[in-house]
């Protein structure tokens, strides 16, 4: 199953602790990502949220090939936010 997949699963606001793990990225990456607009989030409160499916979509649009192995998408994932960094 594709990371974008994994994401519109999932029901709900997600949480930064959600996130980190299924971009392979720490949750202070995550923040920071969130923080620099490079990552669509959602402020409520003081607490950072993020919209599955906006994120389902914001991966699909970074996704250098339509369809690539899981594995090779987290690749891919890990080398863009490197890259952001």
């Amino acid at each position: 199953m594709l990371i974008d997949q994994i994401l519109e699963e999932k029901k709900g606001a997600l949480k930064a602790d959600d996130v980190a793990p299924i971009l392979a990225v720490s949750v202070k990456q995550i923040y920071k990502m969130a923080a620099n607009g490079e990552i669509p989030s959602l402020r409520i409160a003081s607490s950072v949220r993020f919209d599955p499916h906006d994120l389902a979509v914001w991966l699909r649009a970074r996704s250098s090939a339509p369809e690539i192995e899981p594995n090779a998408r987290v690749s891919a994932v890990r080398s863009l936010v490197r890259q952001r960094s």
